[in-house]
C-alpha cells in the first residue's frame, strides 16, 4: 500500500511538474534569458524572417570589423509597450482597466458626475475597439486626476495588487501582471545580452509602467518614459517647488497631469529624456511611426525598426485585416515586420488560450 501510495505521489509530482513548465509566472517572466550569440530563443519559429533580420543586424552592428560597428555606450533600443510587447487587445490598456477599477469598483474613491461620464464614454470607446486620439488623451488625463494625491508608495501597491490579481477579459489564465509577449521579451534580453541600454517608451502612465516591468527587472525605472503626472511633495501641496523645503518628514506623492507620451510626443520626450538618438526601435502601430522613423533613419549608425502585426485571430484577438495597415506602414518604411501568427511559436505561454468572448466589464 505504502508502495502504491509513493509512486501516484511520484506520478502526480510529475504531473505537476509538467503543467508548471508551460505557465509563466511573474516570477519566471524574469528569469528569462537570451545569450549574446541569439542561439538560444525558445519562443521564435526557427524560420522566422523577422528573427533572422534582427540577429543579422545585431551581428553586424556588435562586429568591431564591420564598418557599422556602433560602440555599446550608442545602442540604444526604444520600444513601445502595449501591443509589441505586452498585451492590447484583450481588451484593452491595461490603464484602461484600471481607470475603469478606479471609477466604478473601488469603495475608496468616489468620483463626481463629470468623471463617471466620461468613464463611461471611455468604456463605450474600448468595447467598440475605436479610441479616438482626444478620447486617449483625455483617459491620461482623467486617469491621473483618479489617482492625484496618493503617495507613490501607495499608487506603486495599487497597481501592483490590481495586476496581479486581474485576469485578462479574453484569454484564460493570464492576469495583468502576466501578459506579456514571451517572444518579445526574449528580444528585450537578447538586446541588453549585446549592450543595449533598452528604454519603453510608452503612451501609458509612467509610474503604471514602472509597476509593471517589475517583472522585467533588467529594465529599470529610469528607462521608462510615458505619459506623466508631476510628482510633489505631500505637505507641499501645489505650490511652486520654490518656495517649499522638503524635510525628514515628507513623502512624495502623485500630482497634477502634466503630458501625453503619444505619436511625434515620443520622440520629443526621448530627445529630451536620453539626450541621445536611438539607433533601434520597436513598435506596433501609426502612433510609433515618427519613433520608429527615428531610429530607423538615424544619421550616424545603421538604424533598424521592427514592427509587431497583430495578425494572430488564433491566439489572440487581432487578425490579417486588423494587422494589414500597419504591414503596409513596414513596407513603406523599412521597417521589419513581425507576423505574431507566423513567426512566434506561443505568445502569452501555450497555457493561455483565446476564450469565446471578452466579457469586458459584465
Amino acid at each position: 500500500m505504502k508502495k502504491k501510495f509513493l509512486c501516484l505521489l511520484f506520478v502526480s509530482c510529475l504531473i505537476l511538474s509538467a503543467v508548471s513548465a508551460y505557465a509563466m509566472p511573474v516570477e519566471d517572466i524574469a528569469k528569462i534569458s537570451v545569450k549574446a550569440d541569439g542561439s538560444d530563443f525558445r519562443y521564435w519559429n526557427d524560420n522566422a524572417p523577422s528573427l533572422s533580420a534582427l540577429k543579422a543586424y545585431i551581428e553586424d552592428i556588435t562586429n568591431p570589423s564591420s564598418p557599422n560597428f556602433i560602440p555599446a555606450e550608442d545602442r540604444i533600443c526604444v520600444s513601445d509597450m502595449d501591443g509589441t510587447f505586452y498585451g492590447e487587445l484583450a481588451p484593452t490598456y491595461a490603464e484602461w482597466y484600471m481607470f475603469f477599477h478606479r471609477i466604478f469598483d473601488d469603495p475608496a474613491y468616489t468620483p463626481n458626475a463629470t468623471e463617471k461620464a466620461f468613464a463611461e464614454e471611455c468604456l463605450k470607446a474600448a468595447k467598440s475597439g475605436k479610441i479616438a486620439t482626444d478620447l486617449d488623451a483625455g483617459e491620461d488625463h482623467s486617469q491621473s486626476y483618479a489617482f492625484e494625491g496618493m503617495t507613490l508608495d501607495e499608487f506603486d501597491e495599487y497597481a501592483e495588487n490590481f495586476l496581479r490579481n486581474t485576469s485578462l477579459d479574453g484569454l484564460s489564465n493570464c492576469t495583468f501582471a502576466e501578459a506579456f509577449y514571451l517572444p518579445m521579451v526574449e528580444v528585450i534580453r537578447y538586446l541588453q545580452a549585446n549592450g543595449f541600454t533598452f528604454y519603453v517608451v510608452t503612451g501609458a502612465d509612467r509610474q503604471l509602467t514602472r509597476v509593471i516591468m517589475r517583472a522585467i527587472p533588467s529594465v529599470q525605472p529610469n528607462t521608462v518614459i510615458g505619459s506623466d503626472s508631476n510628482p510633489i511633495a505631500k505637505r507641499q501641496g501645489f505650490s511652486g517647488g520654490l518656495y517649499f523645503q522638503f524635510e525628514s518628514e515628507d513623502v512624495m506623492m502623485r500630482g497634477p497631469y502634466m503630458w501625453t507620451n503619444g505619436k511625434m510626443a515620443k520622440v520629443s520626450h526621448i530627445a529630451r529624456e536620453i539626450g541621445k538618438r536611438p539607433v533601434m526601435a520597436l513598435g506596433n502601430s501609426s502612433g510609433d511611426g515618427s519613433m520608429m522613423n527615428y531610429a530607423r533613419f538615424n544619421p550616424k549608425y545603421k538604424g533598424f525598426a521592427m514592427g509587431i502585426c497583430c495578425d494572430d485571430g488564433e491566439r489572440d484577438w487581432g487578425g490579417p485585416d486588423k494587422a494589414a495597415g500597419f504591414r503596409d506602414m513596414c513596407a513603406k518604411y523599412g521597417w521589419t515586420p513581425v507576423s505574431m501568427r507566423d513567426d512566434w511559436k506561443t505568445i502569452y505561454g501555450d497555457e493561455v488560450k483565446k476564450t469565446e468572448e471578452r466579457v469586458f466589464r459584465k
